[in-house]
């Protein structure tokens, strides 16, 4: 109680350095909470299955078109094989989630994003427990349907759901079991589960590649040798996999989260670099509040300096007075981590948007309480140690005599605040180039239009009357033209083995479907031959190719030369300028383009509209025409510019986590530079006087005082340009087109910086400077 009633007293006598000091601890507490959860979160995926050390993932290594690439799927019948060959896998099971799709509910059509469709023994190989229902049998009829918590809320509010009829797939499936929400750190996820039925169950080798496929291994597994049986499997199947000289690879179940496959099914997917960025990020921010406190301290040491000397004539040695301070500190960390606490709660939503995840304060977690802890007792380490070991060497005499200067104590502090400084130049370099980075991929020429482009999904009477309705909507003053293709430029939905005929090597190549007129409404270039959509009957197998897949193919002449498709030839009509329609990640895949038959346009195919003027007035008569041939179904519409700036999500996030951070650690580095020109003008009270009453001018001292401070500010700009160059450098070559390193961005910083500096001490060092000389000599 007597510490307590220190801590109280000190806090009451220096009300603005002890506010400072618990916000800025505060907040670096909390950022350190939310990243630190995080990422407890991302390195925790997948390990509540109770086999998990016994459960791989069949992953191909392989090249698509010479560059190496990792498929995280396959097709449906390896499982099968592979457990017929091998006694050592115990068991399989093959899993194909879908993140679009629909489910019928009665007469009622939702939108579901969150289906799973598996093995029938996917509840006994796999840890998710059921709330209602036996893990054997739940998915032992091809009509039964399994359901989350969160499904039977929201389509069957206050109902019980079992027995209910679901429409998916075309199937009608009967809800048989309820299962809890699978846990956030799980890479599967889906709301409803039903095992393969129609074509999943009969796909054969050379259809679907689209199935992750998951082993459960013996203990004394031989893994060599059994990977080397399984790429046997493969290429014996798969010709196209041998010939890419393609190798099988057991993928551990806890490395799943963050593979480097480039060709899977969607599952929740994470980056262990960027985990490891943030957590340093985390770390670097709790530091900077830790020298931040230190500062501080020595903000008001000379009135420590006395207390500090009473004491030790009243007999406390060193060890007590470090008690005291650790114990004072400790009081100013625990008020701190409330606070912190409080304000890491309010601000879990807009972290959870930002990092695409779903993390919360459980207070019922001890994981919780073992991770405020492990804060609490390194930031009263990091930041009471100072204090505890500098601060008690303080002589008896001086401090008594009033004669302590803390000239050690003023370069520490210097020495200190670089290093706040260099950290947050750091981080203020590298937001500015990730904001430039994302502007420069979503604002460069990609070589086709994306702006004013609207797109819906076609289904039921929008098929059959498209070119009726195209007729129809170009009469609407915001429409300029209507087109169509199988995907959306941003998407790869089929990709075919294509060459030349009698040459030996082959191309995984993209194959676009699309009408007529795709070419003049998304704005690609015909570069050489021209459009034979326009005249071409479908049964003509006439196609175009783009300069990459001539560039693959070698081809210098490539228009009227034959491509050797499944068999079948296809004379090349023209060429298309490249158009970088993926993200900058990758490449420009080689892109070939047939024509989109009625086969394919039945299917359901997206529209694409090109919009002219108001879109408002384009989106009230697409969806006035959706409503009256599709009234069971919800009118949804995108736009393609926002479609393709979502590539780079995660990009835009991850720059706005570091701008706060960056943030945070700008405002405790100035805070500290605050507490370090308080310090130094105190210091210097009676040298100002001096000087003023020797002739100097309020301007001239200003110089004197400022100059010191610029002096760090600017060696720590300095120190931090290499840094921050080899951090932007590396991060920029995980993209095919960069931006440049640009002088002036390092020059923008380093101006924003001394300005900052300057105003945070001209306060300071104006009043030292503007004091009466008489007021500040008259004690000697």
């Amino acid at each position: 109680m007597n510490s307590l009633n220190v801590f109280i007293r000190n806090l009451q006598k220096q009300k603005t350095v002890g506010i400072l000091s618990i916000a800025c601890l505060g907040i670096s507490i909390a950022v350190a909470l939310l990243i630190g959860l995080w990422a407890m979160n991302e390195l925790s995926f997948d390990n509540f299955h109770k086999d998990r050390d016994k459960i791989y993932r069949l992953t191909i290594n392989s090249f698509k078109n010479n560059e190496s690439v990792v498929f995280g799927s396959t097709f449906k019948p390896f499982a099968e094989e592979a457990k017929d060959k091998f006694p050592e896998i115990e068991s399989a099971c093959r899993v194909t989630p879908w993140s679009l799709g629909e489910i019928w509910i009665g007469n009622v059509i939702h939108k579901e994003s969150k289906v799973i469709v598996a093995d029938s023994n996917f509840f006994t190989f796999f840890s998710f427990p059921l709330k209602v229902g036996n893990t054997v049998t739940i998915l032992n009829s091809p009509d039964n349907m399994v359901i989350d918590e969160a499904a039977a809320r929201k389509y069957f509010p206050g109902e019980d759901p079992i027995g209910k009829s679901v429409r998916y797939g075309g199937v009608n499936f009967t809800i048989t079991g309820i299962m809890y929400d699978l846990p956030a750190n799980s890479h599967l996820q889906g709301h409803f589960v039903v095992p393969f039925f129609g074509w999943y169950a009969r796909d054969v080798w050379g259809g679907s590649d689209i199935y992750l496929t998951y082993l459960k291994l013996g203990e004394n597994t031989d893994f060599q040798k059994l990977q080397t049986g399984l790429t046997d499997i493969l290429t014996s199947n798969m010709e196209s996999f041998r010939d890419r000289k393609s190798n099988v690879y057991l993928e551990p179940l806890k490395d799943i989260h963050f593979s480097r496959s480039d060709f899977d099914s969607p599952i929740l997917k994470g980056s262990k670099p960027l985990v490891m960025v943030f957590m340093l990020t985390a770390l670097v921010v709790l530091l900077i509040a830790c020298i931040n406190f230190i500062n501080l301290f020595i903000s008001t040491s000379f009135l420590r300096a006395k207390s500090i000397g009473v004491k030790k004539t009243h007999g406390a040695d060193k060890k007590l007075l470090m008690r005291e301070f650790f114990t004072e500190t400790f009081y100013y960390v625990i008020a701190a981590v409330i606070f912190g606490l409080m304000l890491a709660w309010m601000c879990i939503p807009y972290f959870n948007r930002l990092a695409n995840s779903a993390i919360t304060i459980d207070p019922a977690s001890p994981w919780l309480y073992v991770f405020v802890g492990s804060l609490i007792l390194f930031t009263v380490f990091v930041a009471g140690m100072f204090p505890a070991f500098y601060m008690t060497k303080f002589g008896i005499v001086e401090t008594m005599r009033g004669q302590f200067k803390g000239k050690k104590l003023s370069v520490l502090q210097k020495g200190l605040i670089v290093a706040q400084f260099t950290a947050s130049i750091v981080f203020l370099i590298s937001v500015f180039f990730i904001d430039k980075q994302v502007h420069f991929m979503v604002s460069t020429d990609l070589g086709f239009d994306k702006e004013n482009v609207l797109y819906v999904e076609s289904r039921d009477g929008f098929i059959k009357s498209y070119k009726a309705l195209r007729e129809e909507w170009l009469q609407c003053p915001a429409i300029k033209d209507v087109t169509r293709k199988n995907c959306l430029p941003t998407e790869w939905v089929q990709g075919w083995t294509i060459g030349k005929p009698g040459a030996d090597d082959t191309y995984l190549m993209e194959m676009c479907r699309v009408d007529y007129n795709y070419f003049d409404v998304m704005g690609l270039d015909i570069v050489e031959g021209e459009n034979p959509f326009e005249y071409a009957h479908d049964s003509l197998r006439y196609c175009m190719i783009n300069e990459r897949a001539a560039q693959l193919l070698e081809m210098e002449q490539p228009v009227g030369q034959n491509l050797l498709i499944y068999g079948r030839y296809y004379p090349i009509k023209g060429v298309v300028k490249n158009a970088q329609t993926k993200s900058f990640h990758q490449g420009v895949d080689p892109q070939v383009y047939v024509k989109l038959d009625n086969m394919w346009a039945n299917q359901g195919v997206p529209y694409l509209f090109k919009i002219k003027g108001d879109p408002q007035l384009a989106i009230r008569e697409i969806e006035t025409t959706w409503k009256e041939l599709v009234p069971n179904v919800p009118f949804e519409y995108g736009f393609l510019n926002q479609t393709y700036e979502s590539l780079y999500k995660a990009e835009t996030n991850a720059g706005k986590i570091l701008s706060s951070a960056m943030l945070v650690t700008f405002l405790i580095s100035v805070v500290g530079l605050f507490a370090m020109a308080f310090y130094a003008t105190q210091r210097r009270v009676k040298e100002i006087g001096v000087r003023k009453v020797n002739g100097a001018t309020v301007g001239e001292i200003l110089v004197i005082l400022n100059r010191d401070f610029l002096a760090w500010v600017l060696l720590s700009f300095l120190l931090a340009c290499p840094i921050a160059y080899i951090f932007v450098n590396s991060w920029l070559q995980g993209f095919r087109v960069r931006t440049e390193m640009s002088w002036w961005v390092f020059a923008g910083v380093g101006v924003i910086v001394v300005l900052v500096a300057l105003i945070t001490v001209s306060y300071q060092t104006w009043k030292a400077a503007t004091v009466n000389p008489v007021k500040a000599l008259k004690t000697d």
